[in-house]
């Protein structure tokens, strides 16, 4: 968890789990809480599973998920992809091949379509068709310069140590990571924020 004020001020961030780190300050007599998982510095060193040393605020990646659709719109509509008065039909699945990428709200709840989508109804309603589809006008290449601008894929400077740049994705970064071409699904799916794009809370 990371709380900021609109100026960027970080007033509290919370990784879990957590551990008193006065274990690592107060000597081998100190006693933590009864609460307490981690007794001493060897439970926390060792735990190899939960990784409590690991700052997962600055230094945990993740796929960012539909946050990242505001980065989507915003690439959309600078490049004049779209404008105000552009729109999809959502149809709740979007076929590609053999492949299908639905609509969160279509796959949660049935068949229920939600018509007619531009920017505006696409972020109320966090409509994936919307996005998958935007991301495929704007092009994953200046989806990735967008992300950037948006401080994505370097790190932000917070003066903690640990934190992670993450990772903005490309054609050539697949090729030389993954060795393998970029598809348009991948597209899709950066769209919404989910594939290969990791994001720290941080940047968020």
């Amino acid at each position: 968890i990371i709380v900021s004020n609109p100026k960027g001020e970080i007033l509290t961030i919370l990784s879990k789990p957590s551990f008193d780190s006065n274990l690592f300050t107060m000597g081998e007599g100190y006693v933590v809480s009864e609460e307490d998982k981690y007794k001493n510095i060897s439970d926390v060193i060792s735990d190899s599973e939960n990784q409590p040393l690991l700052d997962r605020a600055i230094g945990g990646t993740y796929p960012p998920g539909s946050t990242f659709k505001l980065v989507t719109a915003a690439a959309g509509l600078e490049n004049k992809a779209i404008d105000e008065n552009f729109s999809i039909e959502d149809t709740g699945i979007l076929r590609v091949g053999a492949f299908s990428f639905g609509n969160w709200y279509f796959m949660q709840y049935g068949k229920l379509e939600e018509g007619r989508v531009n920017v505006v109804r696409g972020i109320k309603r966090s409509n994936d068709i919307f996005f998958y589809k935007l991301a495929e006008l704007v092009g994953v290449d200046d989806l990735s310069r967008f992300a950037e601008k948006f401080g994505l894929g370097n790190k932000l400077g917070i003066d903690l140590f640990g934190e992670e740049e993450g990772t903005v994705p490309t054609p050539t970064w697949k090729k030389e990571i993954i060795g393998e071409n970029w598809y348009l699904g991948d597209t899709y799916h950066y769209g919404i924020g989910q594939g290969y794009l990791l994001v720290t809370p941080l940047q968020v």
